[in-house]
Parts: structure tokens; sequence; C-alpha cells
């Protein structure tokens, strides 16, 4: 597989841009949550696992295709909530659904990698702030926080999305 050390630095680097990002476009907001290193680590940890295992069931020796990943990276996003609360007892934050936004944008991002491994971010906004992408964005977040699914479900919810998004 390939080097570990450098997927695990690449994932991280690109989850603390998404979330920045998120931050910057005021989906996200800084006063009120923050990146957790810890669960970082885990969430890319995780997503490593998942990687080796997906690379084993199907036999994938080279990179498995961008929706796989952004499967695999959304569902260790959400077993691990990585984005945290400034304040733990503000009951309000529930609603703010900080982490699926993170998921889904990070998600889009993956999906959107360029040959030379930079993200097409125009794209991902130009998709994002499609009028029709609210009402998939809403579906997308609640499934994410109320309905059961696997990673392998996420990949295809990408790959359909990036199939009729070009």
């Amino acid at each position: 597989m390939e080097n570990e050390a450098k997927i695990e630095e690449k994932r991280i680097k690109s989850l603390v841009a998404a979330f920045l990002m998120m931050v910057r476009l005021g989906h996200i907001d800084k006063e009120k949550f923050i990146l957790n290193r810890s669960l970082l680590r885990s969430v890319v940890t995780h997503y490593i696992q998942d990687l080796r295992i997906l690379k084993m069931r199907y036999g994938i020796t080279g990179k498995v295709l961008p929706p796989k990943t952004a499967g695999l990276i959304v569902a260790a996003i959400m077993r691990f909530k990585l984005v945290l609360p400034k304040d733990p007892k503000d009951e309000d934050l529930f609603a703010q659904d900080a982490n699926e936004l993170l998921a889904i944008f990070h998600g889009l991002c993956v999906c959107s990698e360029l040959r030379d491994g930079k993200i097409d971010l125009r794209a991902v906004i130009n998709l994002w702030d499609r009028p029709e992408f609210a009402e998939w964005l809403s579906d997308f977040r609640y499934l994410l926080k109320f309905r059961n699914y696997t990673a392998e479900n996420l990949a295809m919810v990408f790959d359909t999305l990036i199939r009729f998004a070009k």
C-alpha cells in the first residue's frame, strides 16, 4: 500500500484545510467550534485502517477512486466527531451540524482533486452554491446525523453526485 505516513500527512492537512475553509465561508462558527487534534488523528488512523481493509477485500493495488476515499473519511469523521464545541455546556450547538458539514465538504474536496493533487475548490464552491444543492445537502446531513449507513454507502452517494455534477 502507498506509504501510510504520506497518506496520514495528506489527510490531516486536507481535513484541517477543509475545516478552515468552512470557517472562512461562514459554514462553521470559529467562535463556537474547534477542531480537536487528538480526534483528528483518530479519524485519519481509522480511515487508513479502513482503506487497508477495502484494498484487501477488493484486490485494489493502486489508489482507490475518490468517492471511496470520501466515503471512508466521512464515515470516520462521523464516528469520531472531531469538531467540538468550545463551550461543552452550549446545548444549542447540536443542531448546527458542524461535523456533518465538514464531512460533506471534505468529501466533495476529495472528489474534486485534480491530477496534480490540488483541489478544484472553484468546482466545489460552484456546486455548493447551486440552488438545488441545498436540498441535497439537507438530506445528506439528515442521513449522517440520524440514519444508519456504511462507508461504502457513502462512497455511492459521492460517486452518484460527481457523475451528475459534471
